[in-house]
């Protein structure tokens, strides 16, 4: 899939086994595979860095090891969009707004994570997307001259 990110968050899990075998096909089709955090072990974050290439942070509930690896918050630049990615924090109501508000560099996709409840809006001018616990759901997100967004459920 050229151009497409394939977006997880809230792993919690240790192994890639551990998830739904469609969650791992559409891995391995990914050009990029962004996690928002929540991995909890290395382990899986290193089986995920040998499926394709990854752009991942920290959350909350990650080990230490990962924590010491990973930023809280990265931006980069996918298919000529600039593209958020952070874990999230507090309470589910109103999460959209403080990840939007920890980018003020305007990107146009911003990924997030953490609440476990999946999101697609658009928040100030940011296409907003938490693909929800990867055991769960995914996000597919296409990149040409538009942003197109689908969640996936499991």
């Amino acid at each position: 899939m050229d151009n497409t990110i394939v977006a997880i968050s809230d792993s919690h899990r240790s192994s890639l086994s551990e998830l739904p075998p469609s969650l791992l096909a559409a891995l391995q089709d990914a050009s990029l595979i962004v996690h928002a955090g929540d991995h909890t072990e290395a382990s899986l974050l290193e089986e995920l860095r040998r499926v394709g290439t990854v752009i991942a942070v920290a959350g909350n509930m990650d080990s230490t090891a990962i924590k010491l690896q990973l930023p809280h918050r990265q931006l980069f630049t996918f298919s000529g969009v600039t593209v958020g990615v952070t874990h999230g924090s507090g309470a589910p109501h109103g999460i959209a707004a403080r990840v939007r508000a920890m980018f003020p560099e305007d990107p146009a996709l911003i990924v997030f994570g953490h609440s476990h409840v999946p999101y697609n809006d658009i928040v100030e001018g940011s296409h907003m997307v938490n693909p929800g616990p990867a055991h769960a759901g995914y996000a597919v997100i296409t990149i040409d001259r538009e942003i197109h967004i689908e969640l996936r459920t499991l």
